[in-house]
């Protein structure tokens, strides 16, 4: 299986260069940032808040996401079923991370 943020690389290299610095770069960085945000968590989980902080910050670069494929998607750099499948697919992991936020403990 491929990873997932390959495939979201690959997606943005045929952005238009002008979106170089701007959507491809931000969106490189979020998608990077939520496995990261998890690790770490999970490395610095002493304390359940700690752990939680590094789960919402995962949270908000998944969102993020959704918000970059949406503005990609109108500008038409994304095919409108690829960006609605991405999207569904962060829907998806905020959707998980939140009940592994909540429900840690059970775990």
């Amino acid at each position: 299986m491929r990873s997932w943020n390959l495939e979201i690389e690959e997606l943005l290299k045929t952005y238009p260069k002008y979106e170089q610095y701007l959507l491809v770069d931000q969106s490189i960085r979020a998608s990077r940032a939520i496995p990261a945000l998890i690790a770490e968590g999970y490395a610095k989980r002493e304390t359940l808040q700690v752990f939680k902080k590094f789960l919402r910050d995962a949270i908000g670069e998944a969102n993020e996401m959704i918000n970059h494929i949406a503005l990609a998607k109108a500008k038409g750099y994304i095919k409108p079923d690829k960006a609605d499948e991405l999207i569904q697919r962060y829907h998806v992991v905020g959707k998980k991370l939140t009940k592994l936020k909540e429900n840690w403990k059970n775990y």
